[in-house]
């Protein structure tokens, strides 16, 4: 079978996990590279043989393509992925799908008119630690949730979003929320359901940025089951943890501190530390790994014309929960996610 037909928009620091990972890869043949700096563009495409092109509708216009992957600062994955959706293109976009969900609706509704799959990549949801609890969610091992959290507390020093000048903004980056923390908070999505309801306050304490870097939230669940979120960039030298917990009202399970990691497994049936034991005894992951087993996901989607387990569907809660999160910081008052949503 032969090998889809990729083009990557974006070829800055994550378009650059996105090459690694198709390396790896007999799925795809990366036919173009796309990028406002001609010379990055060039430079990827140097080690495939690809084409590379300083605007994406020269590459659209100028390369016959199966499928996108669109690596851009997030305030442009929609003009990005519709470009591309209108030259039917499949399209890869990386997280978050985009910035507010009448974006996320509009992508997903061209998609639908073009038969074209579009997936996102959460990839946190197909880690050994989370796609197990995730499992045993869906087979219902924690009862009923009642209660579940993320924090995500990072270190992300001033030069950081001094390399580029997007970084930090509210209309192109979006904030801890949308940068950081969309990762864990679509894994908490994934297990607990729908949103109905939320709460935050945010600030911005440590950088020199428009948008905020640190956020303490509380989420209200269409099941009556609350959660709560904290998230910030602010942590002095290296990251500090990244965790999620769910509590039902028949088992715990707590990942963290980093999301490769089983702090808590209270299930019956299963030692707690025998489960540690064989994620700590799994190889070690590739830098490009999580990113590869995103692409293999969108490639057989696209040839079993399925929808994708990252699919661009399963990735719109989240943005409009981190909207809501936002409007409700924004405003001081909780926001009915029915607001975001227009419902």
């Amino acid at each position: 079978m032969a090998p889809l037909k990729m083009g990557l928009i974006g070829c800055g620091k994550i378009g650059q996990k996105h090459l690694q990972a198709l390396v790896h890869q007999k799925h795809f043949a990366l036919m173009a590279t796309a990028d406002t700096d001609l010379s990055r563009a060039e430079a990827a495409a140097v080690a495939f043989d690809a084409n590379a092109f300083s605007g994406v509708e020269q590459m659209l216009d100028g390369v016959e393509l199966d499928a996108v992957i669109v690596a851009t600062p997030s305030g442009l994955h929609k003009p990005m992925a519709l470009a591309a959706l209108n030259h039917n293109c499949h399209v890869l976009i990386e997280k978050p799908m985009t910035l507010c969900y009448a974006d996320a609706i509009d992508i997903l509704s061209v998609a639908e008119t073009k038969e074209r799959v579009v997936s996102v990549t959460q990839f946190n949801r197909l880690l050994p630690a989370v796609s197990r609890m995730l499992q045993a969610v869906d087979q219902g091992r924690l009862g009923n949730l009642v209660n579940g959290g993320i924090s995500v507390r990072w270190a992300r020093p001033q030069s950081y979003y001094d390399e580029a000048s997007w970084r930090g903004t509210r209309a192109i980056d979006g904030g801890v929320l949308f940068n950081q923390a969309i990762h864990a908070l679509d894994v908490l999505l994934q297990a607990m359901g729908p949103v109905t309801e939320v709460f935050a306050h945010a600030t911005t304490l440590t950088h020199q940025i428009e948008a905020e870097d640190t956020v303490a939230g509380s989420l209200r669940f269409a099941s009556g089951a609350l959660a709560s979120l904290a998230a910030t960039t602010s942590v002095p030298h290296t990251n500090l943890e990244e965790r999620i917990t769910l509590v039902g009202d028949e088992g715990v399970v707590v990942i963290g501190p980093t999301i490769n990691r089983i702090q808590v497994w209270r299930l019956d049936g299963d030692d707690e530390d025998e489960v540690r034991r064989e994620l700590a005894e799994m190889p070690a992951r590739a830098g490009w790994q999580s990113h590869a087993d995103a692409l293999v996901d969108f490639s057989e989607a696209i040839r079993q014309h399925r929808q994708p387990k990252l699919s661009g569907e399963s990735a719109v809660m989240s943005v409009a929960v981190v909207e809501a999160l936002t409007k409700s910081a924004l405003e001081h008052r909780p926001v009915l996610l029915s607001e975001v949503m227009g419902q």
